[in-house]
């Protein structure tokens, strides 16, 4: 599903309007709406219209580094091919297998990087 699809899903199953207009639109919910098709990470207003339609899975992440730098945020939009929320210390994904992956590594979000990127 690209980002396209997912916002007429979203309008199509939302009633009531919200911020004066009636349809919400890619820029709404995406941070990187230049690409229709990759760069999936959301705003936290993205992540509640998201989670009304959807399961989410909430990660507690621990990691030496700040959460969110670049090498992260690149390789969860190469590897998420779905919404997900980054903030400080949390991930909210709306997919389960990458959120079993990183539940099974205790929410090392580096170590999740290092695996997916070890070929590379």
């Amino acid at each position: 599903m690209d980002k396209n699809e997912l916002i007429d899903y979203i309008n199509k199953n939302t009633t009531g309007k919200t911020a004066g207009r009636k349809e919400f639109t890619v820029s709404d919910i995406f941070i990187s709406s230049h690409s229709i098709t990759s760069g999936y990470r959301v705003s936290a207003f993205g992540r509640d219209i998201i989670a009304k339609h959807f399961e989410k899975y909430k990660i507690k992440l621990k990691s030496d580094r700040y959460t969110g730098t670049g090498r992260q945020i690149l390789t969860l939009d190469k590897y998420l091919f779905t919404p997900y929320y980054l903030a400080t210390q949390t991930l909210v994904l709306f997919e389960e297998v990458p959120a079993a992956e990183l539940l099974m590594i205790d929410g090392d979000l580096d170590l999740w990087v290092q695996n997916k990127t070890f070929f590379k």
